[in-house]
C-alpha cells in the first residue's frame, strides 16, 4: 500500500471515530434534554395539581362560611350546599391525581394521603353538624360554628405543606437535570478533546513513520551522495513511495559510483593529454611572445627608419616648394606638390598602422580629460576641409546645444573623427554632402557622434567586414579608391577604449552613416565647474595664493569655449579676463599687462600670430608667456606660431586639465 492510501485510511478512521463520538454526544445529549423535559413537566404537573387541590378546597370551606352566613334562606343554602358538594368532590378528584403524580411513601406522598383523609373527617363533620341543626338559623349557626371551629385547619396545613413539598421537589428535580446534563457535557468534551488530541497523535506518529522518516533518510542519502561519499549502504523500506525514492537513490548510487570510476579514469587521461597540450602552448606562446617582441621591434625600427627619411623628404620638399633654393616652375610646382601630399599620406599610414599594433597589443593608454565639443568638432572640420573643398563637397554640422564637454582622449577623438570624415569625403562624388551630427540621447544614456553623406552607399553583406583590418570593399565602385583599410578598424577600437560602439546604416547610391555612441551625461557639461582633485592641485608648480595674484587673458572667439574655459581657469585660482577679437585682445593686454596669454588663432579681425608679433613689441609684454590654443594642427603650423614669438603650442580640441597643467608649466 502506498502513502497515499495508507494517510487516506487513517483519516478516514480517524474521521469515522469523531463521527461516533460525535453521534454518541448527540443522542446522549438529546436523551438528557428529553429527560429534563418529561422531568420538568411532571413536576409542572405536580405543582399545578397541587394548587388545584388547594383552589379547589378553600372554595369548599369559603361555601361551608357562605352556607354558616346565610343558610336561613332556603334557596340559598341549597345553592350554597350544592357549590360545596361540587368544591369537595373536586378537591377529592384533584388529591386523587396528585397522589398518583407523587410518588409512595415520600414526604410529599405522605402529607396529600394526610390530606386526603382529613378532608374526608371534615366532610363528615361538617354533613354531621347541619344534620343536627336543621333548619339552620340564626341561633343554630352560632352552634353550628362552635362546634366544628377550627377543624379545617388540619387539612389546611397539610395542603400547605403539599404545596411547598411539591415546589421543593421541582427544584430538587431540576438541579437533579442540571446536575446530569452537566456532567453528559463534560464527558462528551473530555471525549471529543481526548479523541482529537489521539487523532492528532496518530497523525503525526504516521506522518513521522511514513513521511518524514523516510524523508530524512533520503535526505541524509542525497547529502552523503552530494559530498561523494558512494560506499554508504542506503536501507530498503516497502513498496510504497518512501521505498521507491531509496530504491531510485540506491540505483542512482550505484550509477554515480560506475561514472565515478570512468570518470577517473577519464580525467587521468585527459591529464595527460592537457600536460602534453600545456607544454605544446607553452611553447607556442614562447613563440608567440618571441614574434610580438619581434613584431614590437620591427614596429618601432621601421616607424623610426621609415619617419626619419620621411621627415627629411617632407621638409626638402617643403623648402623646395618656399623657394629657398631658387624658384621652380609651374611643373616643378606641381610635382613637389604630388610628393608632398604622398608624403603626408605615407606618413598616416605609418601612424595608422602603429596605432593599431598599439590598441591589439593592449598599449595605447588613453589621456582622459573634458573636452569642449565646439573645439573637437571644429579641428575635426578643419583637418578635411582642404580635400572636401578640393571636390567641392558641402559639410555641414549640427551641434545639440545639450552638449557642451565630453569626456575623453581629445587627440583620439579627433582621429576617430577624421577618420570617419576622410571615409566619407573620399567616397562620395564631387559636390556632394557630408553631415557631422553630435546628439545627446534621452536619461543620460549617451552621445551619438553620426558621420553621414550622399555617396556611393554599402552593400549590405559587405558590411559587417567594415571594420576588420587590412580590408577594403572589393566592387566595381570602390576598387578605384586607395587605402589600407585600417581607418574603420581604428574607429571601432578607439570607440570601445571610450566605453562605446560604432554602428552603420547604408543604402548603395544614397550615402552612408556611421554612429559612435560614446558615454555622456549631463553632468560632465558642468565639469569645468569643478576644482581639480587636491592630489592634482597638490603638484601644482605655483601655491594657490600665487594663482590668485595671476593675470591671465584669453583670446578666443567662440563665446561658448570662451566661457567655459574662463569660467574653469577661474575657479583654479586666477584672475581671468577674455577678448574675442584681436583688437580687443591688444587693448585689453595693455590695459592689464597679463602674466601668461592663451592665445587662438583664427580671430575675425586679425589673426593670433599678428597680435602675438605686437605684443612682442610692448616693453612688458615682450617677455609674457604666449600659448597658443588653435585648431590649426597641420604640419607646420607649430612653427609658424613658435616664429611668431609664442612660448608654447595646444592644438584643439585641449582638455580643460591640459590647458591648466601647460598654464601651471609657464609660471
Amino acid at each position: 500500500m502506498n502513502i497515499r492510501w495508507k494517510l487516506f485510511t487513517t483519516i478516514t478512521a480517524a474521521l469515522v471515530i469523531n463521527l461516533a463520538v460525535g453521534y454518541y454526544a448527540f443522542i446522549s445529549f438529546r436523551q438528557a434534554t428529553a429527560d429534563a423535559t418529561r422531568i420538568a413537566e411532571h413536576t409542572f404537573s405536580v405543582v399545578t395539581e397541587s394548587l388545584t387541590t388547594q383552589v379547589h378546597f378553600k372554595k369548599q370551606v369559603q361555601e361551608w362560611k357562605n352556607i354558616l352566613i346565610r343558610g336561613q334562606q332556603p334557596e340559598l343554602y341549597t345553592r350554597y350546599f350544592t357549590q360545596f358538594q361540587l368544591e369537595e368532590r373536586l378537591t377529592q378528584q384533584s388529591i386523587k391525581k396528585l397522589l398518583k403524580l407523587l410518588q409512595p411513601e415520600t414526604a410529599s406522598w405522605q402529607a396529600a394521603n394526610a390530606f386526603q383523609q382529613a378532608h374526608e373527617t371534615l366532610g363528615k363533620q361538617y354533613r354531621q353538624a347541619l344534620d343536627n341543626y336543621r333548619p339552620i338559623t340564626s341561633l343554630s349557626y352560632i352552634e353550628i360554628d362552635r362546634e366544628v371551629r377550627g377543624i379545617d385547619r388540619q387539612p389546611t396545613e397539610l395542603m400547605d405543606q403539599v404545596v411547598n413539598s411539591a415546589v421543593t421537589y421541582k427544584a430538587a428535580r431540576l438541579a437533579e437535570i442540571t446536575q446530569h446534563q452537566s456532567a453528559i457535557e463534560q464527558r462528551i468534551l473530555f471525549a471529543v478533546i481526548g479523541l482529537l488530541t489521539l487523532t492528532v497523535m496518530v497523525l503525526v506518529w504516521f506522518a513521522d513513520r511514513t513521511i518524514a522518516h523516510p524523508i530524512v533518510e533520503a535526505t541524509d542519502v542525497a547529502r552523503r551522495i552530494s559530498k561523494g561519499n558512494l560506499d554508504g549502504a542506503i536501507p530498503e523500506r516497502g513498496n510504497d513511495e518512501a521505498g521507491e525514492l531509496l530504491q531510485a537513490m540506491k540505483t542512482m548510487q550505484e550509477s554515480l559510483a560506475i561514472s565515478q570510476g570512468k570518470l577517473k579514469q577519464e580525467q587521468s587521461r585527459l591529464a595527460e593529454r592537457v600536460e602534453r597540450r600545456t607544454r605544446d602552448l607553452n611553447i607556442a606562446n614562447a613563440e608567440l611572445a618571441r614574434a610580438a617582441k619581434t613584431k614590437d621591434m620591427f614596429l618601432a625600427t621601421m616607424s623610426h627608419e621609415l619617419r626619419t627619411p620621411l621627415t627629411t623628404i617632407m621638409g626638402l620638399t617643403e623648402m623646395l616648394q618656399d623657394q629657398l633654393y631658387g624658384p621652380v616652375n609651374s611643373g616643378q610646382s606641381r610635382s613637389l606638390a604630388t610628393i608632398q601630399e604622398s608624403s603626408r599620406h605615407l606618413l598616416t599610414l605609418i601612424n595608422d598602422i602603429l596605432d593599431v599594433a598599439k590598441v591589439e597589443s593592449g598599449k595605447m593608454v588613453l589621456k582622459w580629460d573634458y573636452l569642449p565639443i565646439d573645439q573637437l568638432v571644429e579641428a575635426s572640420l578643419r583637418m578635411v576641409r582642404q580635400p572636401a573643398n578640393s571636390k567641392r563637397h558641402q559639410l555641414i554640422q549640427h551641434i545639440d546645444p545639450a552638449v557642451k564637454l565630453i569626456h575623453g582622449d581629445g587627440r583620439r577623438l579627433k582621429q576617430l573623427l577624421v577618420n570617419l570624415l576622410g571615409n566619407a569625403i573620399k567616397f562620395t562624388p564631387e559636390q556632394g554632402t557630408i553631415g557631422l551630427d553630435i546628439t545627446a540621447l534621452a536619461a543620460d544614456h549617451g552621445v551619438e557622434i553620426s558621420v553621414w553623406d550622399n555617396g556611393i552607399g554599402i552593400e549590405m553583406e559587405q558590411q559587417q567586414h567594415l571594420f576588420e583590418p587590412f580590408v577594403q570593399l572589393d566592387n566595381e565602385s570602390t576598387r578605384r579608391y586607395s587605402g589600407t583599410g585600417l581607418g574603420l578598424t581604428l574607429v571601432k577600437r578607439m570607440a570601445e577604449l571610450h566605453g562605446g560602439e560604432v554602428r552603420v546604416e547604408s543604402t548603395p547610391g544614397q550615402g552612408s552613416r556611421f554612429t559612435v555612441t560614446l558615454p555622456w551625461s549631463s553632468t560632465d557639461n558642468t565639469a569645468h565647474q569643478q576644482k581639480l582633485d587636491q592630489e592634482e592641485n597638490a603638484e601644482s608648480l605655483q601655491p594657490k595664493q600665487a594663482r590668485q595674484e595671476t593675470t591671465l587673458m584669453l583670446v578666443e572667439d567662440n563665446a561658448a569655449n570662451r566661457a567655459m574655459v574662463s569660467d574653469f581657469l577661474h575657479l583654479q585660482g586666477f584672475n581671468v579676463i577674455s577678448a574675442s577679437s584681436g583688437m580687443e585682445s591688444l587693448k585689453l593686454a595693455y590695459e592689464h599687462l597679463p602674466d601668461i596669454i592663451l592665445m587662438d588663432i583664427q580671430l575675425s579681425d586679425m589673426d593670433g600670430l599678428e597680435v602675438t608679433r605686437q605684443l612682442r613689441h610692448h616693453p612688458v609684454l615682450a617677455k609674457t608667456p604666449i600659448i597658443a590654443l588653435t585648431a590649426l594642427a597641420m604640419p607646420g603650423d607649430r612653427e609658424r606660431c613658435l616664429e611668431a614669438g609664442m612660448d608654447d603650442y595646444l592644438s584643439k580640441p585641449a582638455g580643460l586639465k591640459e590647458i591648466y597643467h601647460r598654464i601651471l608649466t609657464h609660471l
